[in-house]
C-alpha cells in the first residue's frame, strides 16, 4: 500500500490508476487473516473502485459481518492498534469505520455493516451503476472537481456536498433494478 494514502484530514484527488484493484486485493486478503470467519462479505467500493475516475488514493473496503457486535468487539481489542484504528464518532453512513495508517498516511477506509444492512448493499450499487454508465461517471467525476476546488481545505463540507449526488445515483440504481 506504498503508493496510496493521505495524511489524516487532508483532501486531494488524483487520476484513476490501474493497480487500485490489486492494492484492494492485497488489503482484502490481510484482512480475511485478520478476522478469518468474522466476514461474511468483503468488497472494493468507493471511487477507487469506480474505473477511470478521479478519486481520494484511499482504498476504500466494505465489509459485511453477520455479528457486528462481536466484530467490534475483536477489533477493539485485537486489531485496534497503530496499524488499524476505530472513528469514535458517528459516521455519516452509519458505519464502524475503521482506518488502515501507515507512514503518517490513511491508507484505507474500512467500513463495516450488519449483513444485509441498506447502506452496505447502495455502496455496491452505486459502484456498479457508475461502472456500467459512463455518462453518469462523467457527472460524478465532474463534480468531485468542482467541489475539490471549492472545498479543498474542508473535507467535511466536500463529502456532504457529494453526497446529496450519491443519493440520486442510488435512486436511480435502485429504479433501473426494480424495472
Amino acid at each position: 500500500m506504498n503508493n496510496v494514502g493521505l495524511k489524516r484530514g487532508h483532501l486531494e484527488i488524483m487520476d484513476y490508476r490501474d493497480d487500485y484493484s490489486k492494492i484492494y486485493e492485497n488489503e482484502k486478503d490481510e484482512l480475511l487473516k485478520i478476522y478469518k470467519d468474522k466476514i461474511s462479505f468483503i468488497d472494493h467500493v468507493g471511487s477507487t473502485s469506480i474505473k477511470n475516475i478521479k478519486s481520494k488514493p484511499i482504498i476504500d473496503i466494505l465489509i459485511q459481518t453477520d455479528d457486528l457486535d462481536d466484530f467490534i468487539n475483536y477489533t477493539e481489542s485485537k486489531v485496534e492498534g497503530e496499524t488499524y484504528t476505530v472513528k469514535k464518532e458517528p459516521t455519516m453512513g452509519g458505519d464502524y469505520l475503521i482506518r488502515k495508517e501507515e507512514e503518517g498516511k490513511v491508507k484505507a477506509f474500512i467500513h463495516v455493516y450488519k449483513t444485509g444492512d441498506m447502506n452496505g448493499i447502495t455502496s455496491i450499487m452505486f459502484r456498479d451503476y457508475l461502472n456500467s454508465h459512463e455518462d453518469e461517471k462523467k457527472r460524478y467525476e465532474e463534480l468531485k472537481i468542482e467541489l475539490y476546488e471549492k472545498y479543498k481545505n474542508d473535507r467535511k463540507q466536500y463529502t456532504l456536498e457529494k453526497d446529496k449526488y450519491i443519493k440520486g445515483v442510488i435512486n436511480k440504481a435502485i429504479e433501473e433494478k426494480n424495472k
